[in-house]
């Protein structure tokens, strides 16, 4: 797909999915958290495009921040706002911690489909290789960021949130400095092939059988939620489709998908031991 092609593509999926999420948790209420997401995500891809020298977007991106196309910063947000209300939906009790490590998890697992999809696709590149043409660090990094952005919206009223961007950047930028140094300065740097592709799969069987348990007992993700995850999500099957039959790819991001769409409600009918557990 090339890549002017996406970005004409991006922005009517990106205003109804956005749209769709306003309309549902509150206007005033998205925009603050969607603004604020959206400065500290530019300023997190700017500095880090800057200091480390680790990756760079291609240069046929139209429109640009600086160094930062400006579809980025506007499509992180959905995508650390919709893990928040996923982990709300099967964690109900977590608390701020727990919660936070939740939110890490199931955004490092999004970017990984992201980060693959769109570096076969072109659309940015590493300077290194890792799992298909991805460093393993260059996944985590978003999780950091989402996990430190959901403390601290747990932990600031309305009038506090600016102090979610320097927070969630030093917290994030923290943790990509000490994974470099403690794991990814000497490890994992090269291509690592099909081990990679094998591990992503075993974690997609790992995670089926927890959302599995969690329909058991009831959780799910209700279907207003996974609504706006699923109009975001065409943009990247749509890249999936353009790029062709790729083994890897394909697994890789059914691995990722199939946990979500067995734990969303419409997807399986509860057994009878969930709605037992859910009636009690």
């Amino acid at each position: 797909m090339p890549l002017r092609v996406f970005e004409l593509f991006c922005l009517p999926v990106l205003a109804l999915a956005i749209a769709l999420t306003a309309r549902r948790v509150g206007a005033r209420r998205f925009a603050i958290d969607y603004v604020t997401l959206a400065i500290a995500g530019w300023i997190g891809e700017a500095t880090s495009i800057a200091w480390y020298r680790y990756y760079e977007y291609a240069p046929e991106w139209d429109l640009r921040v600086g160094a930062v196309p400006l579809l980025v910063p506007m499509i992180w947000p959905l995508v650390i706002l919709s893990a928040r209300e996923v982990r709300t939906a099967l964690f109900p009790s977590a608390g701020a911690l727990t919660g936070a490590s939740v939110v890490t998890v199931l955004v490092i697992a999004d970017a990984s489909m992201v980060e693959v999809l769109a570096v076969r696709a072109g659309l940015w590149t590493w300077a290194e290789d890792g799992h298909l043409g991805v460093p393993i660090l260059g996944i985590l990094a978003w999780g950091y960021f989402a996990g430190a952005a959901d403390w601290m919206l747990r932990r600031f009223a309305s009038r506090d949130r600016w102090l979610v961007v320097p927070g969630a950047l030093g917290v994030a930028h923290a943790l990509i400095m000490l994974s470099w140094w403690g794991c990814f300065r000497w490890l994992l740097r090269s291509d690592l092939g099909v081990w990679s592709v094998a591990v992503v799969v075993v974690l997609g069987v790992l995670a089926s059988l927890v959302a599995v348990r969690l329909r058991r007992r009831g959780r799910s993700i209700p279907i207003v939620i996974a609504v706006p995850r699923v109009v975001a999500a065409t943009l990247f099957f749509a890249l999936l489709v353009s790029i062709g039959l790729d083994v890897a790819l394909w697994l890789h991001v059914f691995s990722v998908a199939a946990p979500y769409a067995i734990a969303t409600e419409s997807f399986l009918p509860r057994s009878r031991i969930g709605r037992a557990n859910a009636n009690r």
